[in-house]
């Protein structure tokens, strides 16, 4: 069981975290609403390659990035509704050192050894 010292703690780890991607996404919007698509057009289509490519990756970047938010806050809500640090597996309570690492994670450390081992089987099965 975490304490609260612990929560607290996590729960500065995770705002910093939000902000930080909140922060981010606003850039990436402002230089995508900056671009101007008539003149990048002029180019070879190298160029528009290129220039497709960079828009494609910061998009990619923000659906990450907001899938992360989202994971942030419900993790927040967890904690919150005092449901945090608890295994969503096995029900056993999450390693501190391991939230630390890792703030977001819903599963302990050997259910998601367990979960992983499981995905690389399923990938070695579908190659067959």
């Amino acid at each position: 069981m975490l304490t609260n010292q612990q929560l607290k703690k996590l729960k500065a780890l995770l705002m910093a975290e939000l902000k930080e991607i909140e922060e981010r996404n606003r850039e990436k919007v402002n230089d995508l609403e900056n671009e101007n698509d008539s003149e990048t057009f002029h180019g070879d289509e190298a160029d528009q390659a290129t220039f497709l490519e960079q828009r494609n990756r910061i998009l990619r970047l923000r659906d990450r990035d907001r899938k992360l938010a989202n994971k942030i806050q419900e993790t927040i809500q967890k904690m919150e509704n005092g449901t945090y640090g608890i295994c969503e597996s096995c029900g056993c309570d999450i390693a501190f050192a391991r939230l630390k690492l890792r703030p977001v994670a819903s599963l302990c450390i050997e259910c998601k050894q367990e979960e992983e081992e499981r995905e690389e089987r399923d990938k070695i099965f579908k190659r067959r």
